[in-house]
């Protein structure tokens, strides 16, 4: 591989910043928030897997949510570095089992939303799995990512 796992994530991140800015200057109304899984490949973005199984990817801040706030900072005047940046942090999937997916999605009804009180840019990237009970270990790697 001819770049670092770390590396390619930025790159990425950067792409898909430029992209979003492309079209907030030519005054798009929005972009769907599968691009990120159209240009970020997952090898780059998954971090850990729950205790109790691997069988879904979940998104620790929903696609939907990283899109809009990307949106607003691009509204407030932020610069493609900036939003890349923070696409960057909260871009991570964990693996979890359908039965963590469904209490989260269904019964929390965090689907497309972080916990009340969760701020982006500040709050902690993992409190909507925390706020479900998903108990889960980071890889190695994303271990010295997060220290």
């Amino acid at each position: 591989m001819k770049f670092t796992k770390e590396e390619w994530k930025r790159k990425m991140c950067m792409r898909v910043a430029q992209i979003m800015h492309d079209n907030f200057e030519n005054g798009s109304s929005g972009i769907h928030s599968r691009i990120f899984e159209v240009l970020i490949p997952d090898e780059v973005v998954l971090v850990g897997e729950s205790l109790k199984g691997n069988d879904y990817r979940e998104h620790v801040v929903p696609c939907c949510l990283i899109r809009d706030e990307c949106w607003k900072m691009f509204k407030g005047g932020a610069n493609t570095e900036d939003v890349a940046f923070a696409i960057e942090r909260h871009i991570v999937i964990v693996r979890i089992t359908f039965e963590e997916a469904d209490h989260l999605d269904k019964s929390l009804r965090l689907k497309n939303v972080m916990p009340n009180g969760w701020e982006f840019n500040k709050g902690d990237i993992y409190d909507r799995l925390k706020e479900a009970g998903i108990e889960f270990n980071l890889y190695e790697d994303a271990k010295k990512d997060a220290a």
